[in-house]
């Protein structure tokens, strides 16, 4: 990888990172302009601030957005495919002797 490559990287990313900087901060005033001129007058109460705009714009991401990350499929399954079962890629055969295995340990508490 040359020179310019590696600045053409570090400049998209630094544009990237400063858009989603700005999106964030528009969104929340949208936020705050919304709550303001709505919840004030359907339900009496009082205005917001900014700050108090972000602070529920974070709330409400971490409690129905899934928090910050990549949205999708998450916990420790994420990496897995879409179409893969829990011993998807197994064949009958292996599933067999897994069972049976299972069966062995566990005498039969398992629900086999």
């Amino acid at each position: 990888m040359n020179r310019r490559m590696r600045r053409q990287g570090k400049g998209k990313f630094a544009f990237v990172f400063v858009a989603i900087i700005i999106g964030v901060f528009l969104l929340v005033a949208l936020l705050q302009y919304l709550w303001n001129t709505l919840m004030c007058d359907i339900f009496n109460l009082k205005a917001i601030s900014y700050w108090q705009a972000f602070g529920l714009f974070v709330l409400s991401r971490i409690l129905f957005g899934r928090g910050f990350g990549k949205p999708g499929r998450g916990g420790f399954r994420k990496n897995f495919p879409p179409d893969m079962g829990r011993h998807g890629d197994l064949s009958e055969e292996e599933r067999e002797r897994l069972r049976e295995e299972w069966k062995r340990r566990f005498n039969g508490r398992c629900g086999f």
